[in-house]
């Protein structure tokens, strides 16, 4: 996609979704789970799945985790500091990350970025030792509210995903008893691929397509959980993942979800710079190099909507560099 909007779609696919959860405190939840947990079948829960290209076909990063960065800064940090707007949620996020591409550092680094670029927006220095001091604080106190988990295989996502319950629930656990959850990001989702379709426990060499059902049953097994966590927790769910063909963006897991969740799907990837002309002479190709190795240092990425509903201009490209900023539409046409 290279005709994107700016800010505004960004707005419309990512932050639409998240501030549509509704607002509970963990400390509420125990005594309404049995309440919840009868209504956590098609509990209507939004879902934000993040497919980037085959690693085959596009082998630089896609920009997925950076997203993830951003969206758990937004969620964890506060509504404002010093009277100056931050766009926060004051909430708490559940981390899922099997290969473990989560970086704390860099987590701190974006959080402290959209902080600091907030306070230039208001016209504040950003540098002042007393902002400075606060602004620190608060990335202090925000981290506490990120939850990581690192299951290794299958069975073990599907585990984690069944006692999450009982780890929010026990405050000895956690500091984040008084804020809700915004939201459970599962990252690299389609690198439980492999061992799904390994798992030849649950067929028979009679089974028609027996790789396609294994995942379909893998699919059932996780959506179940999610949806049932996505009601009990009013939380949204977000995923990551490589889409399992070239020419979708699919994934390979989950291959459908329970009726009533409300999917949005967005393709992720780097904007690609454009291969030299058939014919181009040596001279306006050494012109030319400058130019794209700008394009590239910038750390440009495009998203935008796909699957049912999607419409033509719903996307947004963003920058990622110290932090991950989104661009106005102005700069996606200017660049």
């Amino acid at each position: 996609m290279t005709d994107a909007s700016g800010g505004g779609g960004a707005k419309r696919l990512g932050e639409r979704l998240l501030k549509e959860v509704e607002v509970e405190g963990l400390s509420d939840v125990p005594t309404t789970v049995q309440r919840k947990e009868k209504k956590a079948g098609g509990g209507g829960g939004a879902v934000l799945e993040l497919i980037s290209p085959p690693p085959t076909h596009h082998p630089s990063g896609a920009g997925k985790t950076s997203l993830i960065y951003l969206l758990t800064a937004l969620a964890i940090l506060p509504s404002s500091l010093c009277s100056i707007a931050l766009g926060g949620h004051n909430a708490a996020v559940i981390l899922i990350d099997p290969l473990s591409h989560i970086s704390i550092p860099r987590l701190a680094s974006i959080t402290l970025s959209l902080i600091t670029r907030k306070l230039q927006e208001a016209g504040k220095e950003p540098l002042h030792p007393e902002l400075q001091t606060q602004a620190k604080a608060l990335l202090k106190t925000s981290l506490l509210h990120v939850h990581i988990l690192r299951p290794s295989s299958w069975p073990s996502l599907l585990a984690t995903l069944r006692t999450l319950p009982e780890h929010l629930f026990d405050a000895s656990r956690h500091r984040s008893m008084h804020r809700r959850i915004h939201s459970i990001v599962l990252e690299d989702l389609s690198s439980f691929t492999s061992q799904i379709r390994n798992n030849t426990t649950t067929t028979s060499p009679t089974t028609p397509n027996p790789s396609q059902t294994l995942l379909s049953a893998a699919s059932a097994s996780l959506t179940t959980q999610l949806d049932r966590l996505s009601a009990l927790l009013s939380c949204a769910v977000i995923l990551t993942s490589h889409s399992a063909s070239a020419t979708h963006f699919r994934p390979a897991v989950p291959t459908a979800w329970p009726q009533g969740m409300r999917v949005t799907r967005l393709a992720v990837r780097r904007v690609e710079v454009l291969k030299f002309a058939p014919g181009v002479s040596v001279e306006d190709a050494e012109a030319e190099r400058r130019q794209r190795w700008e394009i590239v240092a910038r750390g440009r990425f495009e998203a935008w909507r796909v699957g049912h509903g999607a419409g033509e201009s719903e996307g947004f490209v963003f920058r990622v560099g110290k932090g991950v900023e989104i661009e106005r539409s102005e700069e996606s046409m200017r660049m």
